[in-house]
Parts: structure tokens; C-alpha cells; sequence
């Protein structure tokens, strides 16, 4: 079966200083070139490539971002991209059109909380980036990552999006991962307090699923439910396939303009495929990027709680945009 997703790092440099992150504090080295892109993008075309999230650090640091997002649609794909916004309203125009889930991230519903967690001064950036987005017709959503820290406070940002007139997803903060002083997330009470307010507040979404993954205790070495390789394939920014993911990458291949043939044929990637969900480091993992697409492959309650959730928040959607 084909992959689903291709998470695409365009870069490591970043403009904020998120203390829950550390990618901003990275070597970037040499970042790959628009070429060198397109050919990947190719390539993931071939290997049946649906959806390309293209992350970073922040995607918009990339002068070529546009050009990037511009052949992605060209290809077929399907396109997301989270931003911190501090660059979205200056280049907004840009990439309009191109990006079909646009996320702003957001840790807070007011500028102390927000600014503090991001480590730089923004908020009021995010709440002109909604506005300019609504403008030119797009349709942002709030992007809040739920905290040991902040998980009694989600009312606030969802009355926040409602005041913005936009849909708030919650996303539970990792596990098992040093880059993300994640010991204490996420936890059952943090999976409560999200289903609390979703049913409170119709302007937010969650995954079912990944709150049934919490409350299992995440992944399981034993009995695996990631499918890392089979479902994602992870890009960095210096041109290298990332295995078995880009949070516990044990190795960096490089591409050089291969990445069918990597994907298809090379025995290391067949390692990994192999020991996907299994190694050490995989128990417990509560990596949603990996994670939910991993929920597509093979039918169980996570599968089904993954087709909910989907289904539930497209029709959520189409009616918040009716009201709108």
C-alpha cells in the first residue's frame, strides 16, 4: 500500500522560541534547493503521495515557499502548512490559494499566555493573521496544543476562536520525545478535559483516536500500532529520508534526487518498515504526526475512531463556514 502523508521540513530555522521546542535551536546546515524539491515532490507522486504537510521549523522563512506550495498543488496534492504567523501577514498573498489546510498555532487565548509559551510577541500578529486570511477567503484554524500546563484553560482559546469567527483543533502534546519536555503529557485528565470542551463548544475538534491511544498508554512495542514507514514519509531539510520518523530519526538517508528507489527498493528502509513501532524508543510514543496516519492503516478501533473524527470535523466544517 501506498503512504499517506509526506511531512516535508522545508527548514529548521524558526522565529520563534518555543519552550516546548527546540528545533529553532538546531544546526540548520545546508538546506536543500527548490530543484532538489521538486524532484522529491515528484517522486512522492509516483510512490502514490496524497497529502504533503510542509513544516519546519517556520515554513515561511523559506523565500521559496511559495514556488514550493505552487507545484505541490500543480502535482495533485493536497496541502497543509502550520505557521507561527509572524511572517503570514506580509506574505499571505503569496501562498493564497495554495494551501489547503492552513494552521495558525496558538498556546493561549490572551497576549501574556501566548507570547510567554512562544517566546516572542505575537499574539496580536495571529489575531491580524485570522482576519487577513478570512479576507482573502481562506479558512484558518487555530492550531492549540494541550499541555499538562494549560488543559484547564481551553475554554478560553475556543471562545477565542468563536470571537474570531474560526475553528480551534486541539492537539495533545507529545510523549516520549526530549525535544518536547513531554514527561508529563499527555495524560487521561488532559484527554477529559478535550472531549469536555468539544461538547461544549462547537467551534472545536479533536481526534478520537488518539485520545483512545492516550488512555492505552500510547504506543505499544509489543503490539504496535504506529506504522511510521508505511504511512509517512519524512523529508529534512537537508534533502535526507528520515527513519523510522523525524522525532526518533535513527537514521538520515540521503536522496540526491532517488527517493522512489530509496522508498521502493533500499534495505535499510525495509529495516525500519520492519521494526516500525518496535524499537525502544517507540514505547509509549504519542507522536500524532505519525500517529494518525498510522490510524489509516489497518482496520481496528483506532482505524474507526480515526474515521469519526475525520468525518465529524468535515462536516463540522461545511457548517461553521455556512454560518460564517
Amino acid at each position: 500500500m501506498a503512504p499517506l502523508v509526506a511531512n516535508y521540513y522545508l527548514t529548521y530555522r524558526c522565529n520563534a522560541r518555543c519552550h516546548f521546542c527546540d528545533i529553532w535551536a538546531l544546526e540548520p546546515g545546508q538546506e536543500a534547493d527548490f530543484a532538489a524539491i521538486w524532484k522529491n515532490l515528484q517522486d512522492l507522486r509516483r510512490l502514490g503521495v496524497k497529502y504533503v504537510d510542509f513544516t519546519g521549523g517556520e515554513p515561511l522563512l523559506r523565500a521559496d515557499a511559495p514556488e514550493i506550495y505552487r507545484t505541490a498543488k500543480g502535482l495533485g496534492f493536497v496541502t497543509s502548512m502550520t505557521t507561527n504567523t509572524i511572517l503570514y501577514p506580509k506574505r499571505a498573498k503569496e501562498i493564497h490559494g495554495l494551501v489547503d489546510f492552513l494552521n495558525f498555532s496558538l498556546d493561549g487565548a490572551d497576549a501574556e499566555t501566548h507570547d510567554h509559551s512562544r517566546g516572542v510577541k505575537i499574539f496580536e500578529t495571529l489575531v491580524e493573521s485570522v482576519k487577513i486570511a478570512k479576507d482573502l477567503g481562506e479558512y484558518p484554524v487555530l492550531n492549540h496544543t494541550v499541555t499538562a500546563q494549560n488543559y484547564d484553560r481551553i475554554g478560553g482559546v475556543a471562545e477565542l476562536g468563536q470571537r474570531l469567527g474560526v475553528r480551534v483543533w486541539l492537539n495533545p502534546a507529545f510523549t516520549a520525545h526530549e525535544h518536547y519536555n513531554s514527561k508529563k503529557n499527555p495524560t487521561p485528565a488532559i484527554a477529559e478535559s478535550i472531549e469536555q470542551n468539544a461538547r461544549k463548544y462547537s467551534n472545536v475538534g479533536y481526534n478520537k483516536a488518539a485520545l483512545a491511544l492516550i488512555r492505552a498508554g500510547g504506543n505499544d512495542t509489543q503490539n504496535p500500532r504506529c506504522k511510521a514507514v508505511d504511512a509517512v514519509i519524512a523529508i529534512s531539510p537537508n534533502d535526507e529520508l528520515l527513519l523510522p520518523c523525524y522525532h526518533f530519526a535513527q537514521k538520515g538517508v540521503p536522496i540526491e534526487g532517488k527517493l522512489y528507489d530509496l522508498y521502493k527498493q533500499s534495505e535499510v528502509v525495509e529495516e525500519y518498515r520492519q521494526s516500525q513501532g518496535r524499537l525502544s524508543v517507540c514505547e509509549g510514543c504519542t507522536v500524532w504526526c505519525y500517529l494518525i496516519p498510522s490510524f489509516f492503516k489497518g482496520v481496528d478501533k483506532y482505524w474507526f475512531l480515526n474515521q469519526v473524527s475525520y468525518a465529524g470535523e468535515f462536516l463540522a466544517r461545511k457548517r461553521f463556514l455556512q454560518r460564517a
